[in-house]
């Protein structure tokens, strides 16, 4: 086993963001191992990246597994030649040149830290915070990824904030929280599933850290541009009720019901707002992921499934007259 970080990459039609990306990694102060994972995108990049990117390691997965299916496929590559410290980084960003120095050195003053990630800045305007850190499902505040503001503090060593929650566009993983919980649920596809993965982490012991650093810069959210904002309305509301059915009981947390009627609530609101902004389709697609999230269906998106009682949940939100009241907050979207 070696003491270097492994990056992984995963590329679905993004060769330009892909590509982008890699050439900041390529110039970093320390050696660092690279895999860019394919989730079979519509041109493999491989042979494209490869003469550019020597020394770059490429899987293709033969399928689109989402986030957490091509993330996991980088893991189980990364872990089977002896990775300690796996980097899950988005391909539409771009990392600082002592992104990993820094990360690296953030571990080694740091042990009890099973996972950690940095401050996160838009790409355009550069300056501007992103996400930092995040506190879960805390009672009377609203929404259910809360901010937890991390001050850009450079320090030798770095510091670090403890969160809940550390955003998936830059999530480093030691190879022992892997060992002890297994790895990211296939079944959230998309969106919501670094959040299970951290809750899972420190429900086991590990601590989850924000370095007060500014090392990552983020597109943000590039396969929802291409793919549409239909599929980040329906997994958003979908892998919320997968992921407050395993964590709204926790200590501190708003408790298992009211975090559910919070979320019918909050999915009401966004029905709403999509009507009102003359998206029908985006509206319907919150419907239907609230539903299949209650009948529990999860994993890729059902493309001819059958919703039997969806007129039912549509009508309940068309009179809901109960619901338009109260402060719900809009949630960050995991920018997977």
């Amino acid at each position: 086993m070696t003491d270097r970080l492994w990056i992984v990459l995963v590329n679905y039609n993004g060769l330009d963001d892909t590509r982008r990306c890699l050439q900041s990694l390529v110039v970093q102060t320390v050696p660092v191992s690279i895999v860019v994972v394919d989730n079979a995108s519509r041109v493999d990049p491989a042979g494209v990246l490869a003469s550019e990117f020597p020394g770059v390691e490429f899987i293709q997965t033969g399928c689109n597994g989402g986030w957490a299916g091509g993330n996991n496929a980088g893991l189980r590559h990364a872990l089977a030649r002896g990775a300690r410290l796996i980097v899950l980084l988005n391909n539409d960003t771009v990392v600082s040149e002592n992104f990993a120095a820094r990360l690296l050195a953030a571990t080694r003053q740091f042990p009890e830290y099973g996972i950690l990630g940095p401050i996160i800045r838009y790409m355009d305007p550069p300056w501007e915070v992103q996400t930092d850190g995040v506190v879960f499902n805390r009672p009377g505040r609203p929404g259910f990824f809360q901010r937890f503001v991390v001050p850009v503090t450079a320090t030798d060593p770095p510091t670090i904030a403890e969160v809940d929650i550390v955003n998936g566009c830059c999530l480093l993983v030691r190879r022992e929280v892997v060992e002890k919980i297994g790895f990211i649920d296939e079944a959230f596809f998309l969106i919501h599933e670094e959040s299970d993965f951290c809750l899972r982490a420190q429900d086991a012991g590990f601590k989850n850290g924000v370095i007060a650093e500014a090392l990552v810069w983020h597109k943000g959210s590039s396969s929802f541009q291409r793919e549409g904002k239909r599929l980040q309305r329906y997994f958003d509301a979908r892998n919320l009720i997968r992921l407050l059915s395993r964590h709204g009981h926790r200590s501190g947390s708003r408790g298992w019901w009211r975090s559910i009627l919070h979320h019918v609530h909050y999915s009401y609101h966004r029905y709403s707002a999509e009507r009102e902004r003359g998206y029908p389709d985006s509206a319907k697609a919150v419907l239907e992921g609230l539903y299949d999230g209650l009948i529990g269906r999860y994993g890729p998106t059902p493309t001819a499934a059958t919703r039997a009682g969806l007129w039912l949940l549509q009508a309940i939100f068309a009179g809901a007259w109960w619901l338009k009241r109260g402060r719900i907050g809009v949630d960050p979207i995991t920018p997977s």
